[in-house]
């Protein structure tokens, strides 16, 4: 299974980046082509909350359905994805001096893994493209910890 992994050293405490990053319904303010979340029933975030994350990547619109697996404030946020991409992402928070490193590791088949092209499969084409989102991601994220 393909992954990416990312890193950023956050200038803010660990609870801050937590609330940042566990505001489900607030992850598009950081993740670029999340145009929308819609959480699955009542209740507070946590282990077996189902949302719908609603993509848009170069102009396509995919549902991403997802299910947190996860939850251990403030230091790890897990979700399995579940629709056309399927595979895991984990947030792992880990406080040091002066703020929080926080580590995005993406573990995805997409629906093209299997398509070749006189090649390596498709989707290690993709790869560049979803390691670069993710980092730019992980950087609008910084910035909302560190200015709230």
């Amino acid at each position: 299974m393909p992954v990416v992994t990312s890193r950023v050293r956050v200038a803010a405490p660990i609870e801050r980046v937590w609330a940042v990053l566990a505001d489900v319904p607030g992850q598009p303010r950081w993740m670029r082509d999340l145009v929308a979340v819609e959480l699955e029933g009542v209740g507070p975030v946590g282990v077996g909350t189902r949302a719908i994350g609603h993509v848009r990547i170069a102009g396509l619109r995919q549902d991403d359905p997802v299910e947190i697996d996860g939850f251990d404030p403030p230091r790890h946020f897990g979700l399995r994805h579940l629709g056309a991409f399927r595979g895991r992402g984990d947030f792992r928070l880990v406080p040091v001096p002066g703020g929080t490193l926080l580590t995005w590791r993406e573990e995805l088949w997409s629906p093209v893994a299997r398509v070749r092209l006189a090649g390596p499969p498709l989707d290690a084409l993709l790869w560049p493209v979803f390691a670069f989102v993710f980092r730019a991601d992980l950087r609008r994220l910084r910035e909302l910890a560190e200015r709230d």
